[in-house]
C-alpha cells in the first residue's frame, strides 16, 4: 500500500524526533542530511523566481494584470493591517514580571544603518543572486519582465522562458521526492542538540507567538477566505495540508513555490475553473508576493517587546509608534536581520537576539507557515476577484473577526495568569547574580592587619607573602559578597588572579568613599582595584596604572520616567532636572558642560539613591555597566544613556603617590593578562553575565537512561 506523501513527512518527522531523544547529542550527524536536503532545494529556487517572473509580467494582458495586482495589494494591506493590531495587542498578554538585565554593549553603541539600497535595488543581479537577495531580484525581473512586455517580437524570448521554467519546475519536484529524508534528518538533529531546558527562558514568547500562528494560519484566514469566496473552510486548509507540512519541516516556502502554484490551481478546479489564466496569475502573484511582508514574518516581531519586558524595560506610547513603523519596514528582510536592527534601535541588550536564534528553532518552522498561509489569501482572494467569484458575506465575516477575537483571548489569558507565574519563579535573574562564583579556585584569603607600609615594588609584597587591596562597599558587580559571603565581582577576579599568580595571599581592605588618597599615600593598603576611573581630582595625588577596563556615563531612573532622560536634549530643555552624582570635581565640571542646568547633589553611596523615598533626585548619574547590575537588585529601575551623551572614563589600578616601580610590574602584569584573555573573559562572565549561564549536556536515553553511549 502505498503511502500518502503527507503522511509520509509525518512518519519522517516522528521517527526524526524519536531518533534525536534516543541519542543525544550524536544526532548531530543527521544535520548534514537536511543542509544537504535544504541546499537541494535552493538550487533552483532563485533561477525559477527570475525567469517565471519575466515571462508572467512579459506575456500578460497589462490590463487584465492590472485588476490582478490591485486586489493582491489591497489584500496584502488588509493582511498586513491586521499583523499590526496582533503586534500591538499581543504584549499586553505577557505576565507582570519584574526583571532587569546586565550590562549590554547596545546600551552604548549606535545602531548600524539598514542596507535600504543593497536590500532593494538590483546594481548587480548575479551578486543579489548569489547573496540570495530575494528583494533585488523580484525588482530586477519586474523591470525585464514589464520592459518585455511592450517589445515586438517577445514570443521567442517568452518561448525559451517557459521552457527553463518548466524545466526548473521539474527538477524541483524530483528534490521534493526527497523531503521525507530531508525532514528525518533535520529533526533528528533539531530534536538531539536542542537543550530543552532553555526553552523556559522563553516560554512566555514561544507561547505567544504560536497562539498567534495557530489563530491567525488555521482558524483566521482559512475563514476570511471561506466568507468572500466559495471555497469551503475545509477544503481551503485540505488541498494545501502536504505543502504547509513540507513548509513546516524545511522552514522555507521559497523552496515549496512551485507547490504553492499547484496548490492554488487544484482548488480552483475543483470548482470548475480550469483554465491557464489561474495557473498564470498563482505563478505571477506568488513570487512576486514572497518578498513583500507577511504575517508570519511582520508579527514574529513580538519578540522585540518580549525582549524589552524580559529584560523589564516598558514600551510608552512614542516608542509604540516608532516600533510600529520601524516593524513593518523591517519586515521586508528576513528577522535574522530585522530583528537585531530593531533590538539595537531600542537600546535592548543584543543578548537577547540569542534568545530569539534559540527559539527559531521552532518559531521558524510555524513562521513559514503562517507566512505561506498570507500568500495563500492573498493568491486565491485577487484570482478569485478577477473570475468573478469574489462576493462578500458580511454575516461569515463578522462571525470570522469574532471568533478569530475569542480563539486570541481564550488561548492568551493563561499565559498572562499562569505561566506568568512559574516565568518569575524560574528565572531570577538577582538570584542568580548573588548567587554567583569564581570557576577558578580564590587565593588564600589573610585577615585584616594593621600595619601601614607603602611598598616600593613587588618584592616587598611578595616577600610579606600577601597583597593588601582596597575596595568600596557598594561596588556593584566589581566587588561585592555573594550568597556565600565570599567578595566575587570583575576586579575581585582580577585582585585573586594577581595574588594567585604571585603565589601569596589576598586581604581585603574596605576604603570609606572619599578616603581613597589618605589610604593609599598613607600606606593601608597596597593598591585599590575597585572600579577606579581615572579623574583629574586625583592626578597627581597618586599613581595609577595603564587602564584595563573602561565605563560609559549613564543615567539610572525609575522605570515609568524613562521616556522624559532618552535623549541629552530632552534634560538640557527641563529646567527641573535634578541629578545624584557620586563625589568627583572632575565629573561635576564634566555635567556642567554637557548639561548646565541640571541641579547636581552629592551622594556617598548609589544604595542611598535607590533607598531614596523622597522624590529628590530625579536620575543617577552612574556607570552604565555598574548601573546595569544595580538594576538586578532593584529591577523598578531602568539604565539609559541619553542620545547625545557620550562620556567614557578609563578604569585603571591605584597606587601610591610616586609609586612607579610597583605600577611599572602592574601595568606588566596587566598587559599579560590582557594579551592571554583573562580579563576579557572576566569581563565577560561578571558585566555582561556569562557566569549566570549554565552549560548542560543533552539528556538522551541511550546515554542517561541505558548507558549505552558516553
Amino acid at each position: 500500500m502505498k503511502i500518502k506523501f503527507a503522511n509520509q513527512l509525518i512518519i519522517a518527522l516522528v521517527l526524526g524526533v524519536a531518533t534525536g531523544v534516543l541519542i543525544g547529542e550524536h544526532a548531530a550527524v543527521f544535520k548534514i542530511v537536511g543542509d544537504a536536503f535544504i541546499g537541494l532545494m535552493q538550487m533552483t529556487v532563485l533561477p525559477y523566481i527570475l525567469v517565471a517572473l519575466i515571462s508572467n509580467l512579459a506575456k500578460i494582458e497589462l490590463g487584465k494584470s492590472k485588476k490582478l495586482i490591485s486586489a493582491a495589494v489591497l489584500t496584502l494591506l488588509f493582511l498586513l493591517g491586521i499583523g499590526i493590531l496582533m503586534i500591538l495587542v499581543v504584549p499586553f498578554f505577557f505576565p507582570k514580571f519584574d526583571s532587569a538585565s546586565f550590562f549590554s554593549s547596545t546600551l552604548v553603541e549606535q545602531a548600524p544603518p539598514f542596507d535600504f539600497i543593497g536590500t532593494y535595488i538590483p546594481s548587480n543581479i548575479f551578486g543579489s543572486m548569489a547573496k540570495n537577495i530575494v528583494p533585488a531580484i523580484v525588482i530586477f525581473s519586474m523591470f525585464l519582465g514589464l520592459a518585455l512586455n511592450s517589445v515586438k517580437n517577445k514570443q521567442s524570448v517568452i518561448r525559451i522562458l517557459d521552457v527553463l521554467a518548466e524545466a526548473l519546475n521539474k527538477v524541483n519536484k524530483i528534490i521534493i521526492k526527497l523531503t521525507p529524508y530531508g525532514v528525518f534528518g533535520i529533526a533528528a538533529n533539531t530534536a538531539g542538540t536542542i537543550a530543552v531546558s532553555q526553552l523556559g527562558l522563553l516560554q512566555v514568547y514561544l507561547v505567544a507567538y504560536t497562539i498567534v500562528v495557530i489563530v491567525l494560519a488555521f482558524i483566521f484566514l482559512p475563514m476570511l477566505i471561506s466568507s468572500v469566496t466559495p471555497f469551503k473552510y475545509k477544503e481551503i486548509l485540505q488541498i494545501p495540508k502536504a505543502t504547509l507540512l513540507a513548509i513546516f519541516a524545511t522552514s522555507k516556502i521559497i523552496i515549496l513555490l512551485p507547490q504553492m502554484i499547484d496548490d492554488v490551481s487544484l482548488l480552483f478546479r475543483k470548482h470548475g475553473k480550469d483554465n491557464k489564466d489561474i495557473e498564470s496569475s498563482a505563478e505571477l502573484l506568488l513570487p512576486l508576493a514572497y518578498p513583500f511582508p507577511n504575517l508570519g514574518t511582520l508579527v514574529i516581531m513580538i519578540f522585540v517587546p518580549f525582549a524589552a519586558w524580559f529584560v523589564g524595560r516598558s514600551f510608552d506610547t512614542g516608542d509604540l509608534f516608532l516600533f510600529t513603523g520601524t516593524t513593518l519596514m523591517s519586515s521586508f528582510v528576513a528577522p535574522v536581520t530585522g530583528i537585531p536592527y530593531l533590538l539595537d534601535l531600542f537600546k535592548l541588550p543584543s543578548d537577547t537576539f540569542q534568545l530569539f536564534v534559540l527559539s527559531s528553532i521552532w518559531t521558524d518552522r510555524i513562521r513559514v507557515v503562517l507566512g505561506a498561509m498570507h500568500l495563500y489569501t492573498i493568491t486565491i482572494i485577487a484570482i478569485a476577484f478577477v473570475q468573478g467569484m469574489f462576493k462578500i458575506n458580511v454575516k461569515k465575516l463578522i462571525i470570522t473577526f469574532a471568533v478569530g477575537a475569542a480563539a486570541l483571548l481564550i488561548l492568551n489569558l493563561p499565559l498572562k495568569y499562569f505561566i506568568g507565574d512559574s516565568f518569575q519563579k524560574a528565572f531570577n535573574k538577582y538570584e542568580s547574580f548573588v548567587h554567583m562564583d569564581f570557576d577558578f579556585k580564590k587565593a588564600k584569603t589573610v585577615k585584616h592587619s594593621d600595619f601601614t607600609e607603602v611598598p616600593s615594588d613587588i618584592s616587598v609584597i611578595t616577600k610579606r607573602g600577601w597583597v593588601r587591596v582596597g575596595y568600596y562597599s557598594d561596588a556593584l558587580p566589581f566587588v561585592y559578597n555573594n550568597s556565600e559571603g565570599t567578595k566575587i565581582g570583575f576586579d575581585a577576579e582580577i585582585a585573586n588572579k594577581l595574588a594567585l599568580d604571585l603565589n601569596i595571599g589576598l586581604e581585603w581592605v574596605q576604603v570609606p568613599r572619599g578616603k581613597l588618597t589618605e589610604y593609599l599615600n598613607g600606606g593601608r593598603m597596597d593598591m585599590m582595584i575597585c572600579d577606579i576611573p581615572v579623574l583629574t581630582d586625583y592626578l597627581g595625588k597618586i599613581t595609577f596604572s595603564e587602564p584595563y577596563s573602561h565605563l560609559s556615563a549613564a543615567v539610572i531612573v525609575k522605570d515609568y520616567k524613562r521616556s522624559e532622560f532618552k535623549t541629552l536634549q530632552q534634560i538640557r530643555n527641563r529646567k527641573d532636572v535634578t541629578l545624584a552624582i557620586l563625589p568627583s570635581e572632575h565629573l561635576w565640571s564634566k555635567i556642567r558642560e554637557v548639561m548646565p542646568d541640571v541641579k547636581l547633589k552629592t551622594i556617598q553611596t548609589p544604595r542611598q539613591f535607590f533607598r531614596d523615598t523622597t522624590d529628590q533626585y530625579d536620575a543617577l548619574l552612574y556607570s552604565a555597566e555598574a548601573g546595569s547590575a544595580w538594576t538586578l537588585v532593584y529591577p523598578d529601575f531602568t539604565v539609559i544613556v541619553p542620545e547625545g551623551l557620550k562620556m567614557e572614563l578609563p578604569v585603571s589600578v591605584a597606587l601610591a603617590k610616586n609609586n612607579y616601580q610597583l605600577a611599572q610590574f602592574v601595568n606588566q602584569w596587566l598587559t599579560l593578562k590582557k594579551t592571554d584573555g583573562t580579563i576579557e573573559k572576566a569581563y565577560d562572565y561578571w558585566i555582561l553575565g556569562k557566569g549566570t549561564e549554565k552549560q548542560e549536556k543533552r539528556w538522551s536515553v541511550l546515554k542517561d537512561e541505558l548507558h549505552w553511549i558516553d
